[in-house]
Order: C-alpha cells, then structure tokens, then sequence
C-alpha cells in the first residue's frame, strides 16, 4: 500500500459542526485557509444513500479542491449482545469502507471501536473484548480487499477498549492484519499520560495522525496553544515510527458556535508553526515547500494513488 511521502496539514469536518459552516461551506473554509487535506466525518449509515445521494456527497466533498485522505468512522456497538444490533454496526462500518474506497485519494478510516458496556459489569470483560476484535478484523478484511487501512483511535476514557499503549499495541496484536494500524492522537496520548518514547511500540503501524490540544486534564479539542501539550516531543516521537503522512486537526465544542471560522483560522497558523519547528515538512500539491505560519490559497490535487481491489 503506496505511503504518503510528505506531512500534510488537514482538517477534519466535524470541526464545523453546529456552525454556519457545517457541510459544504466549511470544507470550502478549509481550502481558503490553507489546509492540504480532509478528513470526513461519517455520521451516517452510507448504505441508506441512493446513488444519486451517494454520488453527490462525493462530487461536493472532492469539488473544493483538496484531497479526502481519511474518513471517521465510529462504531460502538461491535461488542453488542443483541445480535440484530452488533451486526447493524459492524455492517455499516463496511458501508464506511465502501464510502471511502470510492473516493481515490482516501487512505485509511480512522476507526473508533467503543467501550465495555455498563462499566464491565455485566458482561465478562474477555468476551466484549473478544467481539470488538472480531468486529474489527472482518471490517479491516474488508478494508484490505480495498487497498485502506484501518486507523484504530486511542481514546482516553476508563472505559475505552484502547485506552492506553499497552491495549493499542495488544488489540492490533489480537486483530492480526497488516492493514489494521493505529490513529495516534496527540492529546489522547498527553492526557493518558503515555510518554512520547512509548510510541516507539508502534514503528511501521502508525496510520494516521490527529492533533489538538487539551488542560492536561479534560478532553478538550482545543486549538493547539490553548492548553500544555507537549506537541514538540510528540512530534518527533512520531517521524522516529517512519510516519509520514498527514496530521489532521480536530476541533470541537468552541465556547461560541458562531466563532468557529476563528478557531479553526487560529488552530491552522499554530499548528503549521509546530509542525515546521519539529521539522515535518510540508508541501503544498505543487511541489512548493511552506514556511512557518505561511497561508496556501491555491491546491493542486495529486495523481489519485493505485489502489488494489
């Protein structure tokens, strides 16, 4: 499966939800700003789309010039004992994959796996274990048939089945398959307190990148500067696993809706800035090489990369 050879900066959608801007207008935001890529997030079943729906969401979201490279996709029902409702989730997930695989520049699904149902105490906690791997190995045979990733996201909740290094590390282990890797989310890893020399544990599986900031204590999706990660060594610990690809931004719960377009504006000059003082290289699809903080207001869109299905 090809490899992205430059860091790129994107934006993940979800960003302008609840805004004026949510849909189409943020994603045209987005371009204006300066970002090199996209993430979509998927809040739907794309298998209840007719192919006039399907077609449409897709020229709209290729139409504004930047290239989609992950979709989101989060599924919290594969450890679910009701069957009907365990195989609704784990059906819609391939529907994401189907999603995604006709788009051309798409590389991976940043895949969300869910939590232990009522606190671990009902069920054994090895059998929603166990149910959540399965779940996630027959969607990432799916992916793979494809050419995707799977891009499984830590989460920093008590709950979560990948909650820490130890159970990333041992869910990919469990699942088995090449193309199934691991989302690192930069403030995940910050409020989990995993230090940056634990991501050495995932050389050659990192899939993807998400980055905002937090206090340190509370999930936050902050503008990266607004709270005390230590975004620099988070960085580096990242190049030293052989990713490189792109760092998506995700942004959510602004204090005022109706700023949005300011804090994703704030949120793409300091993270540039970051990513230019750890050295992650960006270009634009030109081929021209950005400096510090510097705006790009035109893209050209790559050669969609082969994809083997």
């Amino acid at each position: 499966m090809p490899a992205t050879e430059e860091w790129t900066l994107g934006l993940i959608d979800s960003a302008w939800f609840g805004s004026e801007y949510e849909g189409q207008p943020g994603r045209e935001a987005a371009r204006r700003i300066g970002f090199d890529t996209l993430d979509l997030f998927i809040g739907f079943d794309p298998g209840a789309m007719s192919e006039e729906e399907r077609r449409a969401y897709i020229e709209g979201a290729e139409s504004v010039g930047l290239p989609v490279v992950s979709l989101v996709c989060t599924c919290l029902g594969l450890n679910d004992f009701n069957p009907s409702v365990r195989g609704f989730h784990i059906a819609r997930a391939r529907n994401v994959v189907d999603l995604a695989a006709a788009f051309p520049t798409v590389r991976n699904l940043c895949f969300v796996p869910g939590e232990y149902m009522f606190q671990q105490k009902l069920l054994p906690a090895s059998l929603e274990w166990g149910m959540a791997v399965d779940a996630t190995r027959t969607v990432g045979e799916h992916a793979a048939a494809r050419g995707l990733d799977l891009a499984i996201e830590m989460l920093p909740f008590e709950f979560a089945f990948v909650n820490s290094m130890d159970a990333m590390v041992r869910f990919l282990d469990a699942v088995g398959l090449d193309n199934v890797k691991a989302t690192t989310d930069i403030s995940h890893l910050w409020l989990t307190r995993t230090p940056p020399s634990e991501l050495q544990r995932l050389t050659g599986r990192v899939a993807h990148v998400h980055i905002s900031d937090c206090d340190g204590t509370n999930h936050g999706d902050l503008p990266p500067g607004r709270g005390n990660t230590p975004f620099a060594e988070y960085l580096a610990a990242i190049a030293e696993t052989g990713f490189a690809g792109t760092v998506s931004l995700e942004l959510e719960f602004p204090p005022d809706p109706a700023a949005m377009l300011s804090w994703v504006e704030e949120a793409y000059g300091t993270t540039a800035r970051l990513m230019s003082e750890a050295g992650c290289g960006r270009r634009n699809h030109s081929g021209i090489g950005l400096e510090t903080g510097h705006v790009m207001h035109q893209h050209q869109m790559h050669a969609p990369h082969d994809r083997h299905r």
